[in-house]
């Protein structure tokens, strides 16, 4: 069940990826279908790692909420 998960994690963050790098390119006037298959999917891997790095931020940032939450008592 854990892999599945996981997998599914990995296909939606994908699919993020994908689209915030075609609207990136859109806004500077890049076409996508003129770029190389490699060059787009090194630029999806590059903004796959960004929101994984983004995504443990908010986590880390909500678990320290929750741990100033349970010693503060409030």
């Amino acid at each position: 069940m854990l892999k599945k998960v996981t997998d599914s994690f990995e296909v939606e963050i994908k699919k993020i990826a994908k689209k915030n790098i075609i609207s990136k390119l859109k806004e500077q006037g890049i076409d996508v279908e003129k770029l190389d298959d490699a060059d787009f999917e090194e630029l999806v891997a590059d903004e796959i790692e960004i929101l994984k790095s983004d995504t443990k931020k908010v986590g880390a940032g909500i678990g320290i909420g929750l741990l100033i939450s349970l010693v503060t008592g409030i």
